[in-house]
């Protein structure tokens, strides 16, 4: 049985250690962070990360590869999306991934759209870390 959850602040150092396996930017207690688990193990986790008081950006989606394809992805973002109150959510995520986002809604940022300084230094910064090309996606509330 698949569950998603807060993680819990004693579960931030395996978070972390997950993130660094996949060279993903570590977590602050800051962050929201959500973890998957399937029968008590988990398989996947996930965060929001604040970026203003009307913005966060959605990432660190990560599931387990033995756990891949069978919709645990999907069950975390539809919690983070579930549990954020924010206005507007960005998203960062490799370009093969860009359908799986516009499935909850996020889409192309407009090419002539100021966004915060910590999300431009982000999409640097995976153009520079990783040698799969990533898009900036982003969500306004209904």
């Amino acid at each position: 049985m698949l569950l998603v959850r807060r993680l819990l602040a004693q579960e931030l150092i395996w978070a972390n250690e997950r993130y660094g396996e996949i060279h993903f930017v570590p977590s602050t207690a800051e962050d929201f962070i959500v973890v998957a688990e399937v029968d008590g193990e988990k398989v996947g986790l996930g965060r929001l990360v604040p970026v203003d008081a009307n913005s966060a950006e959605l990432g660190g989606i990560y599931v387990l590869p033995q756990y891949r394809g069978q919709q645990v992805a999907r069950a975390l973002v539809n919690f983070l999306l579930r549990e954020s109150n924010h206005r507007r959510l960005y998203c960062v995520p490799f370009v093969h991934l860009d359908g799986f986002y516009r499935e909850f809604g996020f889409v192309p940022a407009p090419s002539d759209s100021k966004v915060p300084d910590s999300i431009a230094r982000k999409l640097q910064w995976c153009h520079r870390q990783y040698a799969s090309n990533v898009t900036l996606l982003v969500r306004n509330a209904d």
